[in-house]
C-alpha cells in the first residue's frame, strides 16, 4: 500500500522538532511505499497537504498528533485547531485516515468523537499495530477482534528488542539543522511516577531498553546525514545505571563527531558527568520542578532540594551546558518557593555562566491519566467528571500567581 505519514501542524511558527515517532513507524513498514510530510514546518499546512495528496495519491494517511496544546499559562495555545483544519481537507478525500501520537493517546475517545473523519485511532505505540492494520486493509488478515466495529484499535506496546531501526529518511533529518531538533531514543517508559507526568501511562511504568548496537546505528546515520547535535529523548538518561554506563562506553568507543544532550537527574556523579562529556555530551537538563523538600515529595520526586545546586555546579565544572526546569505553583509550594526559584535562576546564571546555564519556570498543565489528575478529582479541586482535555493548571497562591504573570510578561518582552 502507499502510505503517507504526516506530522500534524502547529499552526504557528515554532522551532522545528523532528518527528521521531513517524521515523520509527516508517522503519516497520517494509513492503509498503512510504512518504512522509512534516506539516509543522509549513505556514499553510492545508495547502501543503492538498499538494502532497494530489502528488502522491496515497491509500492511507496516518497523522501524528503529538501535543494537544503548548501547556503554557496563562495563555494556552491549542494544537487541535490546526489539526481540525487538516480534518476539513481530508473530508473530500476517499482514502483511509489513521491518527495516533502522544497527544492523541492521552485523549483518544474525545478526539475520535470530535473528528468522525478519522477511520482508525491508534493509541500507544503503533509500530506493531499499524502494520497489522495495513495488512487488514489489504485483505490479508481479519485483524484483532473489534476492528470492524470500533475505530479505536488496541493499545500498542512493542518489544524494543525486535523493533527495526527508525527510518530517518522518510522525512529527511538533514532539513533540521537546529541543535536538539533531532531526537534519538534509547529506552521507553519510566518507573519513577512523578505525579504530573504521563510517561508511565504512555510508555509503561518501567524502563524498556533498545539494544545498544541499534542506538549506535541511529547515530551513525544521523552523523552521515550531517546532523551536528541531537537530543536523547529518554525520560531519564542516567537510569537504569548499568544501561546508562554501557551506553556511554559504546558512544565513547565510536568517537562520533556529532554531539548530544540529555535529561538527567541529580543523582549523577562527577565521574559519570565526566564520562558523558568524553562520550560527546554538550548539554544536560535537570528537571527538579520543585525547590523545597516538601514540594519534591508531593511531586513524587526521588531527591532532596539541597542536591540541585551541587549537581548543576558539578555539571558545569565538567564542561557541560546546563538547563534547569522548575514549575510554579507546585503542591506544597507558594510565593516563598517561587521567589527562591527566581533567586536560584539569577545565582546560577551569574555564577556559572549566563550563556551556558539556563533556568525555566513553567506551570503544571494537568493531563488525564496522571496521578495529579486523580488527586485533584479526589480532593474536589476540579468539578466531578473533569476530563482534563481543556487546559487545567495546578494553581498556586494568588500572590505567587500575580508575580508569575508579571515574570512571564517580562520574559515575553525580552525574548519576543
Amino acid at each position: 500500500m502507499k502510505v503517507l505519514l504526516v506530522q500534524s501542524p502547529t499552526g504557528r511558527r515554532e522551532v522545528p522538532i523532528y518527528p521521531i515517532g513517524l521515523a520509527f513507524l516508517a522503519g516497520q513498514l517494509r513492503g509498503h511505499s512510504v512518504i512522509g510530510s512534516d506539516l509543522s514546518v509549513h505556514v499553510d499546512a492545508g495547502s501543503e497537504l492538498r499538494r502532497v495528496l494530489a502528488h502522491t495519491e496515497p491509500d492511507v494517511v496516518a497523522l501524528s498528533l503529538r501535543n494537544i496544546d503548548d501547556s503554557s499559562y496563562p495563555n494556552t495555545y491549542s494544537y487541535v485547531e490546526p489539526f481540525a483544519a487538516l480534518m476539513n481537507v481530508l473530508e473530500d478525500w476517499d482514502g483511509t485516515v489513521v491518527v495516533g501520537g502522544t497527544g492523541f493517546s492521552i485523549y483518544p475517545e474525545i478526539i475520535l468523537r470530535k473528528f468522525p473523519r478519522i477511520d482508525y485511532g491508534l493509541p500507544g505505540e503503533g509500530e506493531e499495530t499499524f502494520p497489522e492494520l495495513l495488512a487488514y486493509l489489504e485483505g490479508k488478515g481479519d485483524g484483532p477482534d473489534g476492528w470492524r466495529k470500533d475505530r479505536l484499535l488496541p493499545w500498542g506496546r512493542v518489544d524494543l528488542e525486535s523493533l527495526a531501526l527508525p527510518d530517518y529518511s522518510v522525512i529527511d533529518v538533514a532539513d533540521y539543522g537546529i541543535p536538539d531538533a533531532v531526537g534519538v531514543q534509547s529506552r521507553r517508559g519510566c518507573p519513577f511516577g512523578c505525579t504530573y507526568c504521563t510517561y508511565g501511562y504512555l510508555g509503561g511504568r518501567g524502563f524498556r531498553m533498545r539494544p545498544l548496537d541499534r542506538v549506535m546505528e541511529d547515530i551513525e546515520y544521523l552523523e552521515f546525514r550531517g546532523v551536528r547535535r541531537f537530543q536523547f529523548v529518554d525520560s531519564v538518561f542516567n537510569a537504569p545505571r548499568e544501561y546508562f554506563l554501557g551506553l556511554l562506553e559504546a558512544l565513547a568507543g565510536k568517537n562520533f563527531s556529532v554531539k548530544w544532550s540529555a535529561w538527567i537527574d541529580e543523582k549523577v556523579t562527577p565521574d559519570e558527568l565526566r564520562l558523558m562529556r568524553e562520550a560527546g555530551a554538550e548539554k544536560v537538563d535537570f528537571s527538579p520542578d520543585a525547590i523545597t523538600d516538601r514540594g519534591l515529595e508531593l511531586l513524587g520526586k526521588r531527591k532532596r532540594a539541597a542536591s540541585l545546586l551541587p549537581a548543576v555546579e558539578t555539571a558545569r565544572k565538567a564542561g557541560l551546558q546546563v538547563g534547569v526546569n522548575f514549575f510554579n505553583g507546585n503542591p506544597g509550594e507558594g510565593l516563598p518557593a517561587f521567589l527562591r526559584k527566581l533567586f536560584f535562576m539569577l545565582l546560577v546564571r551569574a555564577k556559572l555562566g549566563w550563556k551556558d546555564t539556563f533556568v525555566n519556570i513553567g506551570t503544571i498543565r494537568v493531563y488525564a491519566h496522571s496521578p495529579l489528575a486523580s488527586r485533584m478529582l479526589e480532593e474536589g479541586l476540579v468539578p466531578p467528571g473533569t476530563d482534563f482535555y481543556d487546559p487545567v493548571f495546578y494553581m498556586c497562591s494568588r500572590s505567587a500567581d500575580v508575580l508569575y504573570r508579571f515574570y512571564k510578561k517580562l520574559r515575553g518582552l525580552r525574548h519576543g
